[in-house]
């Protein structure tokens, strides 16, 4: 155990790491990437533990991890406008949702972000509503909010009825 963090790391890594990786993955839409965002968050973590106590580091390092890759992928289409504009080709990421069923995965990369976000939290990590506001840093309401819009709009694009769960 990390004496500075209070954290088993091996524990964390043999549990949480494949799902945290996939979740990262499933947020950001880019599979590719989430091994070495969530790696980043963790030595971020160990080299700067957050001020308060973390209850659900899986959670943080998955909020901190999309943040981060997101940033990443946004510098990497700021670049590839601009390698446009001047006529070079752009190189294209795979589709990370390729292990979900294909409309389920589609309607989910069609989602805004953070519906997207705490979706892929709560369903796919089995994070509950109060761990995903204090990693989010939003509201529990907020949360709730986000996960009945997604609900609906998954099921709309589904074709399917939402039954609230």
């Amino acid at each position: 155990m990390s004496e500075a963090t209070g954290v088993d790391l091996d524990a964390f890594v043999a549990r949480e790491y494949p799902k945290v990786v996939a979740a990262v993955g499933l947020i950001t839409g880019n599979r590719q990437d989430a091994a070495d965002a969530v790696q980043d968050a963790l030595v971020g973590f160990l080299q700067k533990p957050p001020a308060r106590p973390i209850e659900n580091l899986a959670a943080w390092i998955t909020v901190v991890a999309s943040n981060r890759l997101r940033d990443r992928q946004r510098s990497r289409a700021a670049e590839s406008r601009a390698l446009a504009r001047v006529g070079l080709a752009d190189e294209r990421t795979e589709d990370a949702l390729a292990g979900l069923d294909v409309d389920v995965a589609r309607a989910l990369s069609e989602l805004p972000e953070k519906q997207k976000e705490v979706c892929v939290l709560h369903y796919l990590l089995d994070q509950s509503v109060e761990t995903i506001a204090e990693g989010l840093g939003v509201s529990e309401g907020t949360v709730k909010t986000q996960l009945h819009r997604a609900r609906k709009a998954l099921a709309a694009r589904l074709g399917r009825e939402d039954h609230g769960g």
